[in-house]
């Protein structure tokens, strides 16, 4: 975040308070709307009028979701380490694949032994998903690698993908840095803002010999 703070004439705490305060604002706001359309809902005995009502409840509960999102991003991580087997974290990072609505194709290799490594779990499962979904975003339908090893004392994590073209990756983990409609370059930033927090690296690299963009997390043998 230092580089936040060195490129923004407002302190980055403060601008993190700011989004923090104004989701929970804009949630009560949304609670309250949702509260009067539950009442609407009831007033409202015609069919397609409850329908109308219905879709509106789905909205603003989509919304509220959204904005506590938001402000669990700009949440300073407080992990909750705990010992679990490599094998078992890479078996989560594959469930973060049924959770997305249009998965890519993946080949999972497991080349792992039997250690174990201390992290939070939760955290770790949220970078994994964070990785998953912007590899399916953009995926140009070419089956990606997924692989999980031991390298030098370390739980090696890698995410092989085929790109069409040479990638600059310099700028992914910065805040409000996006290539995505509709999103905010806000995902990889807390992806990257986690995998520290657990005491962990992350790397990406584009190799021009095979086309393809490595993603790789690094965590310690405990």
């Amino acid at each position: 975040m230092g580089r936040m703070d060195s490129q923004s004439e407002i302190p980055w705490t403060r601008i993190a308070s700011f989004m923090r305060q104004y989701a929970h604002d804009a949630r009560n706001g949304l609670y309250s709307l949702d509260l009067e359309t539950a009442l609407l809902h009831e007033l409202v005995t015609e069919g397609e009028a409850q329908a109308c009502v219905e879709r509106l409840r789905k909205q603003l509960r989509r919304m509220a979701e959204q904005m506590r999102s938001l402000s669990k991003m700009f949440q300073n991580p407080e992990p909750v380490i705990a010992a679990i087997p490599a094998r078992e974290l890479f078996l989560i990072w594959r469930e973060q694949l049924t959770k997305l609505s249009s998965a890519p194709n993946v080949e999972w290799v497991d080349e792992l032994s039997d250690v174990n490594v201390n992290v939070d779990v939760e955290m770790i499962a949220t970078v994994f998903h964070e990785l998953l979904v912007n590899a399916a975003a953009f995926s140009h339908g070419d089956p990606m690698k997924a692989a999980g090893r031991i390298f030098e004392g370390d739980v090696i994590f890698e995410l092989h993908e085929p790109k069409k073209a040479e990638l600059d990756t310099s700028t992914w983990g910065e805040p409000f840095i996006t290539t995505r409609r509709g999103c905010y370059g806000l995902g990889l930033w807390t992806a990257r803002r986690l995998i520290k927090a657990n005491n962990a690296t992350i790397m990406r690299r584009y190799n021009p010999d095979d086309g393809r963009l490595t993603t790789r997390i690094s965590l310690a043998v405990a």
